[in-house]
C-alpha cells in the first residue's frame, strides 16, 4: 500500500527456474525482483497466482546481509538453527574446507572481513542440504575484488554441490559473470531471458559476444 491506494508489485509473473544451475534475476531497485525472491521462500504471500516447487525440496536463504550471531564462533554459526538436523564434526570440517575458512572455525564475526562473513553465510545455507538456495544480493556491499572472488567462489561450489540457485542483483555484469539463466525484470514483469549455459566459467565479460548480450540487457531494462 502506497498513500492508501494499492499498487501492483509483480505482474503476471510466468517463469521457470532450471535446476542444479545458477539462474540470475536482474532488475533495477525497486522492479520486484527481492519480492519475487521473497515470495519463492515463503517469507510473503502473493495475492493472485501459485508457486509449484516439490514438496521434498529443501530451501536455504542467504541474505545482502551475512546476519551472523556475533557471540558465537563461525563454527556454531554454520550449524545455528539446524536442531532437527543432526550435523557432525566431519560434515562441519568439510564446509570448512569448501569455504576456504578451515582455519578459522574458533574465530567469531568481528573477526571476520565482509567477505569471509559472507562465506560463512553460505555455508550455513549449505550445512542445512538444501536442493534450492535463494540469494538476495548477497554481495552488493563488498568491494569490487572480494565480489569478483565471491563469485567465482559460488560457481565453484554449485560445480561440486550441484544445487538450484536463484541469485538476485541489480548489476549486468555480475549476472554474465555468474548467470546459466537470466531473467530480466522491468515494472515487475519478466521482460526478458537469456541463456548462457554455452559460456564455460571463468567468463570475459569484455568478449564481444558477452558485451552483445550486456547491450541486449540494457535495452530490456531502458
Amino acid at each position: 500500500m502506497v498513500d492508501g491506494k494499492k499498487h501492483d508489485v509483480l505482474k503476471n509473473v510466468n517463469v521457470e527456474f532450471p535446476q542444479n544451475s545458477i539462474s540470475v534475476i536482474l532488475g533495477k531497485s525497486g522492479c520486484g525482483k527481492t519480492t519475487l525472491l521473497r515470495i519463492l521462500a515463503n517469507l510473503e504471500q502473493c495475492d493472485a497466482g501459485e508457486v509449484s516447487i516439490n514438496s521434498n525440496e529443501k530451501i536455504s536463504f542467504v541474505f545482502q546481509e551475512p546476519r551472523l550471531m556475533p557471540w558465537l564462533p563461525v563454527s556454531k554459526n554454520i550449524t545455528f538453527g539446524l536442531e532437527k538436523q543432526k550435523i557432525n564434526d566431519v560434515e562441519i570440517e568439510e564446509l570448512m574446507n569448501l569455504i576456504g575458512l578451515k582455519k578459522f572455525e574458533k574465530a567469531y564475526p568481528h573477526q571476520l572481513s565482509g567477505g569471509m562473513q559472507q562465506r560463512v553465510a553460505l555455508a550455513r545455507a549449505l550445512a542445512y542440504d538444501p536442493s534450492i538456495i535463494l540469494m538476495d544480493e548477497p554481495f552488493a556491499a563488498l568491494d569490487y575484488f572480494t565480489r569478483e572472488a565471491m563469485q567465482k567462489e559460488l560457481i565453484r561450489i554449485n560445480q561440486l554441490k550441484k544445487k538450484s540457485i536463484i541469485f538476485v542483483t541489480h548489476s549486468i555484469e555480475e549476472a554474465i559473470a555468474i548467470g546459466q539463466n537470466i531473467f530480466v525484470v522491468n515494472e515487475g514483469r519478466i521482460h526478458a531471458q537469456f541463456n548462457l549455459e554455452q559460456y564455460e566459467y571463468p567468463r570475459d565479460v569484455l568478449s564481444p559476444s558477452l558485451i552483445e548480450i550486456k547491450k541486449n540487457i540494457i535495452e530490456k531494462l531502458a
